[in-house]
């Protein structure tokens, strides 16, 4: 694949010559919630090709934006991360996100969706006015995939798999959590028919749905 660039003095033009290209934002949003191997990668980019998926790993391995490494035993797996480099991209993806949300409507029966996708979005919905004093962890179920979410000094983080200790568990099937992502229903309408069952505290829940915007209360 040959190397295009805009041949530009500029930084947004030298930062564009490396991510601008179709698909390759999608790919860092994948790897911002941790290691994927390459079949994880296909699966969360669906549409792409495989031929296409390899150049694109490629160019951002020699950018110094992604790097590929083994996993120890006994999984031995090739996975792909983020470098530091790479992880400096995480405010630019998001801040996409966020100006992207208004834009999003109601999901289209046809349209593909991954629950990862709007747990990365959570970053984008995270609203630090609300987290003073607050360092916490919860735990979310997707079907059988775990997520979690962090909050630190006022700074969230989001990630794939458990984590230790949570302050909060709550569990969805996959069009129940994307109802309520979306905006569709209500948390508490979600809660209340049974389909999105949260264990803790009350008060622990209510301060997690209004750090991050949750539908029904952001308030």
């Amino acid at each position: 694949m040959t190397t295009r660039t805009y041949n530009q003095y500029c930084a947004a033009a030298r930062a564009l010559d490396l991510v601008g290209d179709r698909w390759t934002l999608l790919l860092i949003r994948e790897l911002l919630l941790g290691p994927r191997r390459y079949s994880d990668l296909q699966h969360g980019l669906p549409g792409i090709g495989t031929n296409l998926l390899a150049a694109r790993l490629k160019m951002l391995e020699e950018a110094e934006i992604v790097r590929k490494r083994t996993l120890p035993r006994p999984a031995a797996s090739t996975v792909y991360e983020l470098t530091e480099r790479g992880q400096a991209l995480e405010p630019i993806v998001v801040g996409l996100a966020r100006w992207g949300l208004e834009l999003l409507g109601a999901p289209d029966s046809d349209q593909e969706w991954r629950p990862e996708w709007s747990v990365v979005a959570m970053r984008a919905t995270f609203r630090p006015e609300a987290s003073a004093g607050i360092n916490e962890s919860y735990q979310f179920w997707v079907d059988d995939e775990p997520f979690w979410a962090t909050v630190r000094d006022g700074v969230a983080t989001t990630g794939r798999g458990e984590v230790e200790d949570p302050a909060m568990v709550a569990r969805a099937d996959a069009d129940t959590f994307l109802s309520v992502a979306s905006g569709e229903q209500s948390i508490e309408a979600a809660i209340e028919s049974g389909r999105y069952p949260v264990s803790g505290d009350e008060v622990v829940f209510a301060r997690c749905a209004a750090m991050f915007a949750l539908p029904g209360r952001s308030d």
